[in-house]
């Protein structure tokens, strides 16, 4: 059965585990500036908002990318950016209707959540499961766990 990523945000705390993970993971250093997911802060208010792709089953990105550089891996479910056909345009950030396509100056390219090919390194260190990793016919079932 395919997996997905179950994004619950009314359970996100605020702590940044997910974001210092991503970018440790996927770019060897804890910047939160460099990760896949982000997450609003509003200390004030006690509200934390996590971001990171959806993976679209009709993704924008993909549609807007001139030279066909993001493209869905069938496997394991998830789009991912192929370094070497990006040519850096942007477009896909433009597309994104979630706001969830970044931009790395430091490395130059887009970045969006690839679910770390397959084990999402965020769903292990949420200590509120925010983020949970499970069978995408379960949703119902993770729902229900969470409520």
């Amino acid at each position: 059965m395919k997996k997905m990523l179950f994004l619950h945000t009314e359970r996100c705390s605020g702590c940044l585990s997910c974001v210092t993970i991503c970018s440790q993971r996927n770019e060897q250093m804890s910047a939160p500036s460099r990760a896949r997911i982000h997450v609003d802060l509003k200390p004030f208010s006690g509200e934390y908002r996590p971001h990171l792709c959806l993976q679209c089953k009709d993704a924008p990105c993909a549609e807007a990318c001139p030279v066909e550089a993001i493209q869905f891996n069938e496997e394991l479910g998830y789009w991912d950016v192929d370094y070497k056909t990006c040519i850096g345009c942007k477009q896909c950030i433009s597309a994104c209707p979630l706001g969830v396509m970044f931009y790395d100056p430091i490395g130059e390219k887009v970045m969006k959540c690839h679910i770390c090919q397959g084990d999402p390194a965020c769903t292990r260190i949420c200590p509120t499961q925010a983020l949970i990793w499970g069978d995408a016919g379960d949703r119902a079932n993770y729902l229900k766990r969470i409520i």
